[in-house]
């Protein structure tokens, strides 16, 4: 056996062992029932590029949105780049993130930096004004975090990250707020047959979530916040070119998804780049019972030394409404 498959072996039953521990883990809060996981805002898929895809990323993960989807992807930029993402969210909910990916000789990977913030403003409403008092609250979660990829081998990859994340359970009228940290784990690895790789990924791994602070319950008792799992996911997938030319390529995505609090995902993507200069996106989510097909373009203009991205996204989200997503980047 190569050194290279040594490593993804290794690394193969490390990201196995921290998904049985995250699963340990949610037991406690229900031998993990649907939607009772913490933190459901680092869900919202980052990147116009990936989600255009179906979210069929863990393998493919080559641009700055690797920082989220498979932090191994973010050793696969050979250039610095920074992205900004915004999200339109149902129910008038915003989401931006930033991410800028370094690549350090000294430190022989690359080196990155996110940072996301989900937000919205929510009328302020009373028993006697029903209809608003004219007066507005401003909600808001985030996270930042810090990650470092290292191509090992000309075939593997790894990554690894740590964030800390924040949210805020109404603050402004008395409630409570939480603060902690979380891990991701990644790896990509080339297969040696054409463009093939498969990309394994665990993200969100943690402690679990509890606010801060107690509170009265109705029988008038002191009692504290309860804990949440957090939202961790093991992501698995494979990627090909099937078509790679100097004028076209095809780039085709397969992945399955175990979230700590919800039935196995899978998920599939396509994605077709004209010239190294437009490209056409979509994907399908085959178990969502929302949010189930998405579609998306990108435009990549040059100036120079200088490339920048302009990459748009559509999710069908049914009931919920239409989810629009814009992301901007740019590489040095």
């Amino acid at each position: 056996m190569t050194s290279d498959r040594r490593l993804f072996t290794v690394l193969t039953a490390t990201l196995s062992l921290a998904l049985f521990a995250g699963a340990a883990a949610a037991q406690g809060v229900g031998s993990q029932r649907v939607g009772t996981s913490g933190g459901n805002f680092l869900k919202i898929g980052i990147g116009a590029r990936a989600v255009g895809m179906g979210e069929a990323f863990v393998a493919v993960a080559n641009d700055p949105s690797a920082i989220y989807w498979n932090s191994a992807g973010v050793a696969s930029l050979i250039r610095s780049e920074l992205a900004v993402s915004h999200t339109e969210w149902p129910a008038d909910i915003g989401y931006e993130h930033i991410a800028y990916i370094m690549p350090s000789r000294k430190l022989g990977g690359s080196v990155g930096i996110q940072f996301g913030l989900l937000h919205t403003d929510i009328a302020q409403t009373t028993e006697e004004q029903p209809f608003g008092t004219g007066q507005t609250l401003t909600y808001s979660d985030w996270d930042a975090g810090l990650t470092y990829g290292r191509r090992l081998t000309d075939r593997l990859l790894i990554g690894v990250g740590g964030k800390l994340v924040h949210e805020d359970f109404g603050s402004d009228v008395g409630g409570p707020t939480l603060n902690t940290w979380l891990v991701d784990i990644g790896s990509i690895y080339y297969l040696g047959i054409s463009s093939v790789r498969i990309g394994m990924a665990l993200s969100h791994f943690g402690p679990d979530f509890q606010p801060s602070g107690d509170f009265t319950s109705a029988t008038g008792e002191i009692r504290a916040y309860d804990n949440f799992s957090p939202p961790t996911t093991f992501r698995f997938g494979v990627a090909w070119e099937p078509i790679e030319k100097e004028t076209q390529r095809l780039t085709t995505s397969l992945e399955f998804d175990q979230p700590s609090d919800n039935q196995l995902v899978a998920k599939g993507g396509v994605e077709y780049e004209i010239d190294r200069r437009f490209a056409l996106r979509t994907g399908y989510n085959v178990n969502a019972d929302e949010m189930k097909w998405s579609a998306g373009a990108g435009f990549y203009p040059t100036f120079g030394t200088t490339r920048g991205t302009l990459d748009y996204a559509f999710t069908d989200g049914g009931a919920l409404g239409s989810v629009h997503r814009v992301s901007l980047g740019v590489r040095f």
